[in-house]
């Protein structure tokens, strides 16, 4: 499999991230560079322009995660300038509890500690004996009252251990999601790279790679259990949020109820009543077309989860495996729907509330979370069972598997849980009640009407492109990519070795960012263009660290990531399986620090 190619640039630490609110409200004084880059702009004719931009130094730099940067120090590398670069080296642990561990700092304090003697083995357990748990539409669960009151009675008393030293409580729970996904867990580098390595405590995060799904599966599975425990009833499986379907796309009531334990006052209340836009509204200020109506908005849902479902391979999927020292690559099903839903019901930035669920901090503390990861869950295991694809396969899936946590179970029992334990939700007791169709199997995206490419010229010379390209709103940016020999000479790709955009991007972790792709648009007709087209490759959304009690940012102030968007059927429906450059226009909808390092055209091989 091919994986993009770069350098690690050390640059200054940051702290935590600020408050989503206050954000934009500090001046900073920072060194800036001017940036040169000859890109097609939008409003500047048809000619190409050159654009200067002035980027901020910190902002332009090939800035990983933090895990990158404390590991070019860990190999014995003196700290550099900041114009200094060196070669990133790729280490591949299986994560595991011997090698991680929860730092408290910044106010924050760590759930669920545990001796290691007291650790029991998830394998070792005898299998489950209780009636199999099927979890229910959260849409259609409100009309059994016995199960809404148990659900509510479950939670309550889980808010009612807050305040204790009981791992089970509310607010431990939320804490863990906080801890794994705000960068308060740390890789002691000793133990990643082999005996001989000097120890440097490196970032760690449950995003941004093929760890996100399983853990969550995890996470959720235990949540799911200590409830049971509590009410007295081992069969209680959580509800989940079928927002892929059309009468599921709006908040379920029971968690609209401001009498109930499952209601949080921290969401956006324009949204909790409103269908939601998975698309997140492609932005009236970029020309693209809006919806008017819930018709409109549940069809384009179902466009946008038809194109998150319809990848061919694991790693286009789940993303790629986590790896220190690399750019991190998420899955379609963590950057797609999964982030929408968390921004639309929390966006931090909305004027009426919003943020639990809007930050990844305090995701956690929403009730509604878990869910949402329910139905998460629910999309990975119909991507297996019923839509007939593999997870990870072979040798190089061993370290996948062997990735593994240590969680409190309903027992208050510390238990290591591994990837491999979680692949069949059958034998982890739960199931999923399908009582609707999948309408979303058969949205394909269809070629846009109107679209008049007679005569269209690529909007830029490939060879006149050059990176890194600053992203603002309300400026599209038009790039030339060239497409592999292999594929053009088989007029397109196939399903095992699919062609994917690879986009390469820059971001500030604490910020929301947010841009949309398209392909073989020409310019000046992005109107005609929606989720619903095949021209619409899709979009990049970053869901915000921040929230809680501090973290978030990581030891770096930008993090490094590489986006795929699936070609195979949008090369197929447009007819240009043996053409050699795709026109690409990246339209930015939102965040302030996204800069573009590369686009490109590989073969999943």
């Amino acid at each position: 499999m091919a994986s993009p190619g770069f350098t690690c640039n050390l640059t200054a630490a940051a702290s935590a991230c600020l408050p989503l609110r206050k954000r934009f409200k500090t001046k900073h004084v920072r060194r800036r560079s001017s940036c040169k880059v000859w890109a097609g702009n939008a409003g500047a004719g048809d000619d190409d322009t050159l654009v200067h931009h002035n980027i901020d130094r910190r902002d332009v730099l090939l800035a990983l995660t933090g895990f990158a940067a404390a590991t070019t120090s860990n190999l014995g590398l003196a700290a550099l300038a900041a114009d200094d670069t060196v070669p990133a080296v790729c280490l591949t642990p299986p994560i595991t509890n011997e090698v991680i561990k929860c730092v408290s700092a910044d106010g924050f304090q760590c759930p669920g500690a545990f001796r290691p003697e007291d650790v029991v083995d998830f394998a070792a357990l005898p299998p489950p004996n209780a009636p199999l748990r099927v979890r229910r539409p959260a849409h259609l669960v409100a009309a059994d009252e016995e199960y809404v009151k148990k659900y509510e009675a479950g939670i309550r008393m889980m808010k009612d251990l807050d305040g204790t030293d009981d791992p089970r409580s509310f607010k431990r729970q939320a804490a863990i999601h906080e801890a794994y996904c705000n960068f308060h867990y740390k890789v002691t580098a000793t133990a990643a790279a082999g005996a001989g390595s000097p120890a440097t405590e490196i970032d760690f995060d449950v995003h941004f790679s093929s760890i996100f799904a399983p853990w969550h599966r995890m996470y959720i599975y235990f949540f799911e259990r200590i409830i049971g425990e509590l009410v007295g009833d081992s069969a209680f499986a959580l509800p989940y949020w079928n927002w892929d379907s059309p009468d599921g796309m709006i908040l379920p009531a029971i968690f609209n109820n401001e009498s109930s334990p499952l209601y949080d006052a921290k969401r956006n209340r324009e949204h909790v009543d409103a269908v939601i836009d998975l698309n997140l509204g492609p932005g009236k200020q970029n020309d693209l077309p809006v919806c008017s109506d819930d018709a409109c908005l549940k069809a384009t849902n179902l466009c946008n989860i038809y194109r998150q479902m319809a990848v061919d391979t694991a790693a286009q999927f789940h993303g790629d495996k986590f790896c220190a020292a690399r750019v991190m690559s998420p899955g379609s099903l963590e950057n797609a729907a999964h982030t929408a839903v968390h921004i639309w019901l929390g966006d931090p930035l909305a004027a009426n509330k919003g943020e639990d669920m809007g930050v990844l901090g305090t995701a956690g503390r929403d009730p509604v979370f878990y869910s949402h990861h329910a139905n998460v869950d629910r999309l990975w295991h119909l991507w297996t069972a019923a839509l007939g694809n593999e997870n990870f396969v072979g040798a190089s899936a061993a370290q996948w598997l062997d990735t593994g946590f240590v969680f409190y179970d309903e027992k208050r029992r510390p238990v290591r849980i591994r990837i491999r334990d979680v692949l069949d939700a059958g034998r982890l007791g739960y199931a999923y009640e399908e009582k609707e169709t999948l309408e979303w199997q058969d949205k394909r995206p269809t070629p846009a009407a109107g679209i008049e490419r007679s005569g269209a010229k690529p909007s830029v010379p490939a060879a006149a492109t050059s990176f890194p390209v600053a992203l603002k709103n309300g400026e599209k940016k038009y790039v030339t990519a060239e497409r592999p020999e292999k594929a053009r000479a088989g007029g397109g790709s196939s399903k095992k070795a699919p062609e994917v955009l690879v986009v390469d991007v820059t971001i500030d972790p604490c910020e929301y960012a947010k841009f949309d792709v398209l392909v073989n648009v020409p310019k000046g007709q992005e109107a005609r263009v929606g989720p619903q087209n095949s021209e619409f490759a899709g979009s990049f959304v970053n869901l915000p660290h921040g929230g809680g009690d501090g973290g978030g940012r990581g030891s770096m102030g930008s993090l490094k990531l590489a986006y795929r968007f699936a070609l195979r059927e949008l090369v197929e429906d447009l007819g240009c399986g043996r053409d050699r450059l795709l026109d690409v226009t990246l339209i930015p909808v939102a965040g302030e620090k996204v800069v573009v390092d590369d686009v490109r055209v590989e073969l999943l091989e």
